[in-house]
């Protein structure tokens, strides 16, 4: 069952009382559940989405605060409702769905976007792979571009992603030098860093394990991973 606020006369006096705020959702929730637990139903999941993302995450929160406190334990279902289409209706969906995750308050969540059904998916997944809460793909680690940088950043980092964003599990850093390269890249399952002009170092982990020339670097670095055994066909 979705618990929501546009059920007749019980929503239009919780809104009347408590105007369209996050209060108001939360109350308006937590007389459906009573309603329910009065006839012995507890089937429930609670869904309280707002278009506006910062009455989504306060009612949320809110509710998550009044349930421990009642004693109550039931799903929580989380997402940004009309959150419109392309980018933004992205970034609006994980500004909203995000915080919430991160805080532990959530049990399912929904991307909804503007767009065929099959595309919000990968938006749920990488909500899910950013937060550490699921794997489902590779995870790149990359440094911003600065006056340090021994390649073109963003053309190796597109060329790394592409031979390499079938696999799973796995963390690849593309660091533009070595002055910071193995320090921010400490975590990463290998590493591709700019060694001098025209050269790069591949790492496994925090261990340098050869420099190769750039031109061969993505091939050597798909050798690195195969000789792991980390490595499938796409």
């Amino acid at each position: 069952m979705r618990i929501g606020v546009n059920h007749g006369s019980l929503a239009e006096r919780m809104l009347f009382t408590y105007g369209d705020t996050p209060e108001g959702m939360v109350e308006s929730a937590l007389e459906f559940i009573r309603i329910c637990e009065s006839l012995d139903f507890g089937n429930i999941v609670i869904s309280l989405k707002a278009s506006r993302v910062p009455v989504m995450v306060a009612a949320y929160r809110l509710m998550a605060q009044r349930m421990d406190a009642l004693g109550m334990d039931y799903p929580l279902h989380l997402g940004v409702t009309e959150a419109g289409d392309g980018e933004y209706g992205r970034i609006k969906s994980t500004a909203g769905i995000a915080p919430l995750l991160a805080d532990g308050i959530g049990d399912t969540i929904r991307v909804s976007i503007t767009e065929a059904p099959e595309k919000e998916i990968p938006v749920c997944y990488s909500i899910l792979q950013a937060l550490g809460l699921r794997k489902t793909m590779v995870e790149y680690v990359a440094c911003p571009s600065c006056g340090r940088t021994l390649f073109n950043l963003e053309e190796v980092l597109h060329e790394v992603r592409e031979a390499t964003k079938h696999l799973t599990g796995l963390d690849i850093a593309v660091m533009g030098c070595i002055v910071n390269g193995p320090g921010e890249m400490a975590d990463a399952d290998y590493g591709y860093v700019g060694k001098q002009p025209g050269y790069i170092s591949l790492y496994r982990g925090r261990e340098e394990i050869k420099k190769v020339p750039e031109a061969e670097g993505v091939k050597e670095l798909i050798n690195l991973i195969k000789a792991d055994e980390r490595w499938i066909d796409p």
